[in-house]
C-alpha cells in the first residue's frame, strides 16, 4: 500500500510499505481523509521535534514513521474480541495510547501520561495511508451524516474543546480568543457550542478575520492596527473578559490576553509556545487571574462528536482538500506561507470524502 513516510526535516516520501493486519484487540481501518496541523509542519520543517529517533518508550517506534493524526476512515477488518465494531463502520480516529500505570493515568488523565504516544507521530502508522491498524479503544463511530472531512476535523475540534472546557465559562459570560488558526476557529466554535455566546477573537491575517466572520464572529480585532487588550476592555464595559484562550502561542498574544482579562478571570493557554514569554509575576499579584493550560484531549471525543452530528462545527470557508500528491509541494509551503487554513488530504482509493 502507498504510505506518505517522514524520514527527517525536510523529507517525506510517498512509499509503498507493506499493509497491516489486525491484530487481537485492533481494528484495520481503510483510510479516506487526513488533517494536517502544526505539528506536521513542524515535523518536516524543522523536526525531528516529536517523531522518535530513539525507540519511544511505549511502542519501540523509531524513525521512519507513517504521518498523520487527525484522521477517519472506514473499518475494513477487525481482530479477535472486538465485537462491537463492524466492518463497513465510518470512524474516527483517537490517535493516542497511554501507558495505564502512571499517576495521570491512574487519575484518569491520559492525556498527561509521560509516555503518551500519538498515533501517526510515534507509531507504526498513520492516517496518510490506504489502511492502517488501531487498538479498539481509539475508535469512535461517527452517527450517520457525519462525513469523513468532519471526521478528519475531530481531533483538532476536540483539542480546542478541552481548551473550552478548562476555561470553565458559563453562558452570559465573555470570551476572548488569540489566534484564528484552526485551533482558534475550534475554540471559538466550541464556545459557541456550549452558549458562550459573546466571543472576541485577536487575529493579525485578514483572510483569517474573515473567515471567523462568516462563522458568526461580530467582534474580530486586528492587534497590527489596534490595541487589542484596550479594544477588549472597551467592548467588555472596562472589565476585560472572562476566560482567555491563547491557541497563537505567542509572546505577543500571552500578553495581551493577560492584559486583557478581567481580575479572577481564567487564561488558558492551548497552543504550544517556541518562544519564551517574559513574565511579571506581580500581574497575577494585583489581579488574581488564573494561568492554565490545556493538553490534548482527555475524554473529549463522544462531545465533539455529538456537536458535529448537530452542526457545531461548519467547514465552508476555512476547510480545503488536497490530494496527497500534493502534500509536499502544495500542502506544507501553503501552511506554512499562510495562504490555507486548514487542509484536508483525500487518501486516494477511498470513497469520496
Amino acid at each position: 500500500m502507498f504510505a506518505a513516510v517522514y524520514h527527517g526535516r525536510g523529507d517525506v516520501r510517498i512509499e509503498d510499505v507493506p499493509e497491516p493486519s489486525p491484530g487481537p484487540g485492533e481494528v484495520k481501518i481503510r483510510n479516506l481523509a487526513n488533517g494536517i496541523c502544526g505539528t506536521d509542519l513542524k515535523e518536516f520543517y524543522t523536526g525531528p521535534v516529536f517523531t522518535p529517533v530513539e525507540p519511544h518508550p511505549l511502542t519501540g517506534k523509531v524513525l521512519p514513521v507513517i504521518l498523520g493524526h487527525e484522521f477517519c476512515g472506514t473499518v475494513t477488518e477487525v481482530g479477535d474480541g472486538v465485537t462491537d465494531v463492524t466492518p463497513g463502520e465510518l470512524v474516527a480516529v483517537e490517535p493516542v495510547s497511554w501507558c495505564g500505570t502512571c499517576d495521570a493515568c491512574r487519575r484518569g488523565s491520559y492525556n498527561l501520561c509521560p509516555k503518551i504516544a500519538f498515533h501517526g507521530v510515534m507509531t507504526d502508522g498513520g492516517g496518510l495511508a490506504e489502511y492502517t491498524v488501531v487498538g479498539r479503544r481509539m475508535v469512535h463511530r461517527l452517527p450517520a451524516g457525519v462525513t469523513p472531512e468532519q471526521g478528519a476535523l475531530i481531533e483538532p475540534m476536540a483539542v480546542a474543546y478541552h481548551g473550552v472546557k478548562r476555561a470553565g465559562l458559563v453562558p452570559g459570560q465573555r470570551a476572548a480568543v488569540y489566534g484564528a488558526g484552526p485551533i482558534g476557529i475550534g475554540a471559538f466554535l466550541g464556545l459557541r457550542a456550549r452558549g458562550i455566546e459573546d466571543v472576541i477573537v485577536v487575529e493579525p491575517s485578514a483572510a483569517r478575520r474573515a473567515a471567523v466572520e462568516r462563522l458568526g464572529c461580530t467582534a474580530a480585532i486586528d492587534p497590527t492596527t489596534e490595541d487589542a487588550a484596550a479594544a477588549i476592555t472597551d467592548l467588555t464595559g472596562g472589565l476585560g473578559a472572562d476566560a482567555s484562550l491563547d491557541a497563537a502561542g505567542s509572546p505577543d498574544s500571552f500578553l495581551t490576553a493577560l492584559r486583557s482579562t478581567r481580575s479572577q478571570g481564567r487564561l488558558v493557554t492551548i497552543a504550544v509556545f517556541e518562544e519564551p514569554v517574559p513574565f511579571q509575576p506581580n500581574d497575577l499579584l494585583f489581579t488574581e487571574i488564573e494561568i492554565t493550560s490545556s493538553m490534548a484531549y482527555c475524554d473529549d471525543f463522544p462531545e465533539v462528536i455529538d456537536l458535529m452530528a448537530k452542526g457545531a462545527y461548519p467547514t465552508d470557508g476555512w476547510v480545503e482538500h488536497i490530494g496527497l500528491d500534493g502534500l509536499v509541494d502544495h500542502g506544507f509551503p501553503s501552511l506554512r506561507s499562510g495562504s490555507a487554513m486548514k487542509l484536508v488530504v483525500d487518501i486516494p482509493g477511498g470513497e469520496a470524502a
